[in-house]
């Protein structure tokens, strides 16, 4: 939040605390006219189409918002009252149709990231998981025993006196998730 006066220890006063107060009203507003659209499309009754898509504006953003919310193709064609297949064949019949679809899912992978990475902030596994999985990063068990000639060279007592040897337990690799 920019604008706002730095954080100080002790209560806020009473500009401190109506600056933030503005400042989360604004975020509201400005949140709730993006979602307001979309509720206004949710909130209708779905009816079948006896008619192609066509690319109107309504159409369009109905497309776009629903791509940012990683919608499937089936669940788009659901709420526009068509099949998957009309609605498949209208993405590859009307370029700008598919490009806002196209859009809106990389609106929706990029928002996905941001919020991943801030939750990496507070969370140790989140940052183990984007670590590996986006930066190549991975954990590495490597065992030295210190062994010099090859097995075949050895003598039975050599080999047994190894296998007594305690060998640092092995780890299973744990699967990371983010919720």
């Amino acid at each position: 939040m920019t604008g706002l006066p730095p954080r100080r220890r002790g209560r806020p006063t009473n500009e401190e605390k109506a600056a933030r107060e503005a400042a989360a009203q604004a975020k509201a507003k400005k949140d709730n006219e993006k979602t307001e659209f979309l509720d206004e499309v949710l909130a209708q009754p779905i009816k079948r189409r006896n008619t192609k898509l066509q690319p109107d504006e309504e159409t369009l953003r109905t497309i776009g918002e629903l791509g940012k919310l990683f919608c499937t193709q089936e669940e788009v064609a659901a709420v526009l009252g068509v099949c998957k297949k009309t609605f498949s064949n209208f993405l590859g019949a009307c370029p700008e149709a598919r490009e806002v679809w196209d859009d809106g899912l990389m609106h929706a992978k990029v928002s996905l990231r941001r919020k991943q990475l801030s939750l990496a902030d507070k969370n140790a596994p989140a940052a183990i998981f984007l670590g590996k999985n986006y930066l190549g990063q991975k954990d590495e068990n490597t065992t030295n025993m210190n062994i010099s000639k090859p097995a075949v060279e050895m003598s039975e007592a050599e080999l047994m006196e190894i296998a007594m040897r305690k060998s640092p337990p092995k780890e299973e690799p744990k699967k990371e998730s983010v919720h």
